[in-house]
C-alpha cells in the first residue's frame, strides 16, 4: 500500500474535518481569515479524495485534487462574497431611506412647530440658564443667543403675571409635579402675546439635578377669541337681562338652560320648578301637579302632547289667559343648535284696550251710514268749490290782466307828466314856479313809489315772482345802494355812512336785484322816520355748511322808533305805526310785507329791534353761495357820440311821444316819430335808423309784433337795435321782450339818464350789427326796471 500522504498544510485529517464543520466566520471578518478557511477547505476537501481513491502514493492526483479543491472553494468564497457585497448595499439604501425620512420628518416637526407657534427650552444643570429654540427666540420677539437667563424670562412676562409664573415654577419643583401655566410676554417693541408654558414633571434624575425640558406655545389668536366669545357671551346676557319680553331657553335636548330677569320677574312660582337640566315635559308635570296650568283631568297627557309639538315646531304665536287672570303671548323659536327659545309678553293691558276697542267698534259701525252721507254731501260741496275755484282762478287771471292795464294806463300819463315837469323845470322859472315844479316833481315820485309797491304786492301775493342766482360785487351792491339814497339824507341833515365787516366776501351768488330792492326799502323808511342823527348800514356775514353763505344786511337809525304792538305787525301788509303817522309821513304800508316776501323767496329772513323813541334796528338774511369776479366790459356807458344819431320813436300817446321828441332833440339826437308798429316797419324799410324806441301796446300793431316783423326782414336792417318803452312793469314781461327780439327796455315812466344810457349802449358802431339778446341772458336789462 502507499503510505500516507503527509498533510500539506501539517495538520491533520481529524483538524482538517473540525475546521470544516467549525462555522463560517462572521461577517465582516478580515480577508486573511477567509483565505486561511478556503485553503482548510481545499485540504480537506484533499483528504477526502485521498481516503476515498486509496491514491496516497500517486502525488501528481493529489495535487491535482488539491488544485480543483482550491478552485471550487474559491468559487463558494466569491459567491459568498457577492452575496455579502449584496446585503451590505440593501443596508446602505435602507440606511438612505431612513435618512431622508428622518429629514423629512425633521422638517414637518420643524414646519409644525414653526405653524403652531411652538417654541421649547432645555435648562442646563443650574438651572439659572437654558437654551431656547429659534422658535422661541420668535414668540419672545427677541434675538437668539447661545443661553438665555432666567433673569430674562421673567423680563418679557407681563408685570401682572410674574408672581403667578413664580409662584407655580416653585410649587412645580417642589412636588415634582408638571408645570402647565397660562400667561402673556411682553416683547421688545411692546406687543402683548399670550404663550402656554408646559414643562416635564421632574428635573431631578436619582436625587441629582439634571436638566428641565419645557415648551412655549403662542396661544394669542386662541386667547383673543377667548375673550372676544366672553365679551359676545356677556353682550348677549345684557341683550337678554335688557328684553321686555321673558326670555327662556331650551338646549337641544329640550333640556332648560336659562331665563332672564323679566321672567323671572312675571312668573316667581314657575322659576322655582325651572332648575337647569329639567326637560321640558317633566317642567310641564310639575306645574300641573303645582296648579300652574288649568286642570285637564285625564286629558291632560293628550294636552301635553299637543304642547311639546307645539313647543318643539316654533314660530307659532299663542295666547292664552291664566288663572289669575292676566293674558301671556308666547312664541318659541328653534335655534341653529337646535335648541328652543321661548319669548313671553305679558299683553294685559293691550287685552284691555283691544276689548274697549271692540266696545268703540259697534260705536263706529253706528255712525259708518252717517259718515257716507256725510261723504255724499262733501263730495257735492266740494263740486261747489271746485267751481268757486275755477272762478277764483278766472278772477286772478282777470286781476293779473287789470294790473297789466292799470301799470300802462297810469304810468303812460305819469310818464308823460313826470316828463314835463322835467323839461319845465329845465326852463328858466321864477323861483316861485321853480318851488312849484318841484313840488309837482315830488309827488308824481311819491304816486310812483306807490304804485310800484301795489304791483310788486301783487306779483308776490299771486306767487309770479322768482329770484335769480347771479354773481354779484357784495360790498359795491351795498355802497351803490347807500349812494343811491345819499342826496335824500342829506336833504334830511342826516350822516348816512356804510359799515362792512371784516372779512366779507367781495363777490356773492344770489340775487343782486331783490337784496338792492330791500335794502333801498329799509334804508328809505329810515330816512322817512328819523328827524335828526344818523343812519348806518351794516354788512356782515356767517360761513354756513355745504358752501352757503349768510349775509346779513342792517340798517341802524336813530328815529322815532315803534312800540312793542306795532313791532308784532309791523310786517303784515298795509299796517303803518298809527294814523297820525299815515298822515304825517304817508306812504302804502306795503314796504315792508313785500320785504318780507321777498326775503322768504331768497331763503332767508327779517326782523326788527326797535323801542319807542330810541330808534330801530332793521335786519335781513339772505342765503347766498361764493361766488366769482364779474367779467363785466370795459365801458358799458359813454358820456357822447361823435355823430347825431337817427332815431326811430314808436309811441301812440301825444303826451308821451312830444316828451321823447324833446328829450332827444336836447341831446342832439334826430327823431322821427310814427304812431305804430306798421308805420315802425315802413319807416326801418324807407331809411337807415341807428336805433329804434318801440312802445309795446300801440293800435292797429304792437310793438311786440313790429319787432318780431323788423327781425325778419331780408336787409341789415333787421338788426337794428331795439328797445322798448312799456308801462307794463309785471313780471314775466322781460322774457316777453326778449323772445320778440328786442335788446333792452326802458319802463314808464322814463328817466332820462336811464333812457340816455340805454341809447348810447346799443347805437354806439360797435354795436350796429348786434343780435338781439337772448332769453335768460345775463344782459343790461335788469338795471333799467323802476
Amino acid at each position: 500500500m502507499t503510505p500516507p500522504m503527509p498533510n500539506p498544510t501539517g495538520a491533520s485529517s481529524e483538524a482538517l474535518l473540525e475546521a470544516m464543520q467549525a462555522p463560517p466566520p462572521a461577517a465582516g471578518a478580515p480577508s486573511f481569515r477567509m483565505f486561511l478557511a478556503s485553503v482548510l477547505a481545499a485540504a480537506a476537501t484533499v483528504v477526502a479524495v485521498e481516503l476515498l481513491t486509496d491514491l496516497q502514493k500517486d502525488r501528481i492526483v493529489s495535487l491535482l485534487m488539491l488544485a480543483f479543491g482550491a478552485v471550487v472553494v474559491m468559487i463558494v468564497l466569491t459567491s459568498m462574497l457577492i452575496r455579502k457585497s449584496r446585503h451590505a448595499i440593501a443596508l446602505a439604501n435602507a440606511l438612505a431611506r431612513q435618512n431622508d425620512q428622518l429629514a423629512q420628518t425633521t422638517r414637518l416637526l420643524g414646519d409644525a412647530r414653526r405653524i403652531g407657534r411652538l417654541g421649547h427650552w432645555v435648562t442646563d444643570p443650574s438651572g439659572e440658564f437654558a437654551v431656547w429654540s429659534d422658535e422661541l427666540f420668535e414668540i419672545a420677539g427677541l434675538e437668539p443667543v447661545d443661553q438665555v437667563a432666567f433673569a430674562t424670562m421673567l423680563d418679557i412676562i407681563h408685570p401682572e403675571d410674574v408672581g403667578a409664573y413664580v409662584r407655580a415654577r416653585d410649587r412645580s419643583r417642589a412636588t415634582g409635579c408638571a408645570f402647565i401655566q397660562e400667561l402673556r410676554f411682553v416683547t421688545p417693541n411692546g406687543q402683548v402675546r399670550w404663550v402656554r408654558i408646559e414643562a416635564n414633571a421632574s428635573d431631578e434624575a436619582d436625587g441629582v439635578f439634571r436638566e428641565r425640558f419645557g415648551i412655549v406655545q403662542d396661544i394669542t389668536e386662541r386667547k383673543l377669541a377667548e375673550i372676544n366669545a366672553d365679551q359676545a357671551r356677556l353682550l348677549m346676557m345684557d341683550a337678554i337681562e335688557s328684553l321686555t319680553n321673558g326670555f327662556v331657553l331650551f338646549d337641544k335636548d329640550d333640556r332648560f338652560v336659562m331665563s332672564n330677569t323679566m321672567f323671572r320677574e312675571m312668573f316667581p312660582a314657575w322659576t322655582v320648578l325651572m332648575k337647569p337640566g329639567i326637560s321640558f315635559t317633566e317642567l310641564m308635570r310639575r306645574a300641573y301637579e303645582h296648579g300652574l296650568i288649568r286642570s285637564k283631568g285625564d286629558r291632560f297627557e293628550e294636552w301635553l302632547a299637543r304642547k311639546t309639538a307645539w313647543h318643539l315646531g316654533g314660530s307659532r304665536m299663542i295666547e292664552h289667559r291664566e288663572l289669575n287672570g292676566r293674558w301671556i303671548q308666547s312664541v318659541d323659536h328653534r335655534i341653529s343648535d337646535g335648541g328652543t327659545v321661548c319669548l313671553v309678553t305679558d299683553i294685559t293691558a293691550f287685552k284691555t284696550v283691544q276689548a274697549e276697542l271692540e266696545q268703540k267698534l259697534a260705536y263706529v259701525e253706528a255712525i259708518r251710514s252717517d259718515l257716507e252721507q256725510q261723504t255724499q254731501e262733501l263730495e257735492a260741496r266740494g263740486a261747489e268749490l271746485r267751481a268757486a275755484r275755477d272762478a277764483a282762478e278766472a278772477a286772478n287771471r282777470a286781476k293779473s290782466d287789470f294790473l297789466a292795464i292799470m301799470s300802462h294806463e297810469i304810468r303812460t300819463p305819469l310818464s308823460g307828466m313826470v316828463g314835463m315837469v322835467d323839461l319845465l323845470r329845465g326852463t328858466s322859472l321864477s323861483e316861485e314856479q321853480k318851488r312849484y315844479t318841484a313840488l309837482a316833481k315830488e309827488s308824481a315820485d311819491l304816486l310812483l313809489e306807490v304804485i310800484n309797491d301795489i304791483l310788486d304786492f301783487s306779483k308776490l301775493e299771486a306767487g309770479r315772482l322768482q329770484s335769480e342766482c347771479i354773481d354779484f360785487d357784495v360790498p359795491n351792491l351795498v355802497e351803490s345802494a347807500v349812494s343811491f339814497m345819499g342826496e335824500k339824507a342829506r336833504r334830511r341833515g342826516l350822516d348816512l355812512k356804510v359799515s362792512l365787516a371784516p372779512g366779507l366776501p367781495q363777490y356773492l351768488e344770489g340775487d343782486p336785484t331783490r337784496i338792492r330792492q330791500v335794502m333801498l326799502n329799509l334804508v328809505g323808511n329810515a330816512i322817512k322816520f328819523t328827524e335828526q342823527g344818523s343812519i348806518e348800514v351794516r354788512a356782515s356775514h356767517r360761513q354756513l355748511d355745504g358752501g352757503v353763505v349768510d349775509l346779513r344786511i342792517e340798517v341802524i337809525d336813530t328815529g322815532i322808533g315803534m312800540s312793542p304792538e306795532i313791532l308784532a305787525q309791523i310786517f303784515d301788509p298795509f299796517v303803518q305805526a298809527d294814523t297820525s303817522i299815515s298822515r304825517k309821513y304817508g306812504g302804502s304800508g306795503l314796504g315792508l310785507a313785500i320785504c318780507r316776501q321777498l326775503c322768504t323767496i331768497m331763503g332767508g329772513s327779517i326782523g326788527v329791534d326797535s323801542e319807542l323813541g330810541r330808534g330801530s334796528r332793521f335786519w335781513f338774511e339772505t342765503k347766498c353761495r361764493c361766488g366769482e369776479a364779474l367779467a363785466l366790459p370795459a365801458e358799458t356807458i359813454v358820456a357822447s357820440v361823435d355823430r347825431p344819431l337817427d332815431i326811430l320813436v314808436a309811441e301812440d300817446s301825444p303826451i308821451i311821444a312830444t316828451l321823447i321828441q324833446s328829450l332827444l332833440v336836447k341831446q342832439g339826437f334826430r327823431p322821427t316819430m310814427v304812431v305804430n308798429g306798421a308805420e315802425a316797419i315802413a319807416a326801418i324799410s324807407d331809411k337807415v335808423y341807428d336805433l329804434v324806441l318801440m312802445d309795446v301796446q300801440m293800435p292797429e300793431m304792437d310793438g311786440i309784433s313790429a319787432t318780431k316783423a323788423i327781425r325778419q326782414l331780408p336787409g341789415p336792417e333787421r338788426c337794428v337795435p331795439i328797445i322798448a318803452l312799456t308801462a307794463n312793469a309785471l313780471v314775466g314781461q322781460r322774457e316777453t321782450y326778449l323772445a320778440a327780439g328786442m335788446n333792452d327796455y326802458v319802463t314808464k315812466p322814463i328817466q332820462p339818464p336811464l333812457l340816455f344810457a340805454a341809447i348810447r349802449r346799443w347805437a354806439l358802431p360797435q354795436y350796429a350789427d348786434a343780435p338781439p339778446l337772448q332769453a335768460g341772458g345775463n344782459g343790461q336789462l335788469e338795471m333799467f326796471v323802476s
